[in-house]
């Protein structure tokens, strides 16, 4: 994966395992490394916002920790986005209980 290739604002709807859906979008504004803040995020219907910091860089892979939460946000143990091969990043966060998937498309 080429890191800069994930410069941009991203996009989709993130379905809950109880079928619960939310619209997220998140803005990377520049490139990144392990321990920066990769950019902010915005879930309108909870609402939810924060910044996300890189805690590892895999191959197609960045482990991510919220940081900076405002609104009524709930706890995630774990957050990632996966870079796929069709352009798109399939976000995951997980918390007690729970695990919210998504595919994100780039917003023109």
């Amino acid at each position: 994966m080429r890191l800069e290739s994930l410069i941009g604002t991203w996009a989709g709807i993130a379905k809950n395992n109880n079928g619960w859906e939310m619209e997220i979008t998140i803005s990377i504004p520049s490139s990144f490394e392990v321990g920066s803040i990769l950019g902010t995020y915005n879930i309108p219907q909870i609402p939810c916002t924060g910044k996300f910091r890189i805690l590892d860089i895999q191959s197609n892979k960045l482990e991510l920790k919220a940081e900076d939460q405002q609104g009524e946000c709930g706890k995630a143990d774990s957050d990632s986005l996966e870079s796929l091969s069709d352009g798109t990043l399939l976000y995951v966060s997980r918390g007690k209980g729970w695990e919210a998937k998504g595919i994100l498309q780039r917003k023109i």
